[in-house]
């Protein structure tokens, strides 16, 4: 898979929609930028399980990336991070 894309004034660049879904990359997706020889390689990097969680219609439902979700495990820090927001999101 080849692409070709542009850089905007910013420094900004637009991953094709293809490449997003086939990597399951979302908004505030984090990606490792290395400079290999006279490349560059974007790599995706893990995302914390509280990440994962994104707002939907005032609720908190789990981001779609195939991959299992310990909702156990993210249960108690999903509370605390509310109890230092004073409440519910």
């Amino acid at each position: 898979m080849s692409y070709t894309i542009t850089i905007d004034r910013a420094g900004c660049i637009v991953l094709p929609i293809e490449v997003r879904g086939r990597l399951n990359l979302a908004p505030g997706s984090r990606l490792k930028l290395d400079f290999v020889a006279q490349r560059i390689e974007l790599t995706p990097q893990p995302q914390a399980d509280a990440e994962l969680l994104v707002k939907a219609g005032g609720r908190k439902v789990l981001r779609a990336t195939g991959r299992t979700f310990n909702a156990t495990a993210a249960t108690p820090a999903e509370r605390d991070s509310q109890a230092k927001r004073g409440g519910r999101s």
